[in-house]
């Protein structure tokens, strides 16, 4: 489970959430205003290996 870290612009409280959460909400004030501190990271597409990287 990927957890992401926020901080409350109201209140300043830190606070962890799962990524998937469908509001994003401090859970001491209630307020949505949040700043993002760490996210987790996204992978997308490939992998690049050495099987499947070539340079030409």
């Amino acid at each position: 489970m990927s957890m992401g870290k926020y901080r409350c612009l109201s209140c300043k409280k830190e606070f962890e959430l799962d990524e998937k959460a469908a509001t994003i909400r401090c859970p001491a004030c209630g307020s949505r205003f949040v700043e993002v501190l760490d996210a987790p990271n996204r992978k997308r597409g490939k992998s690049w290996s050495a099987k499947t990287f070539s340079v030409k």
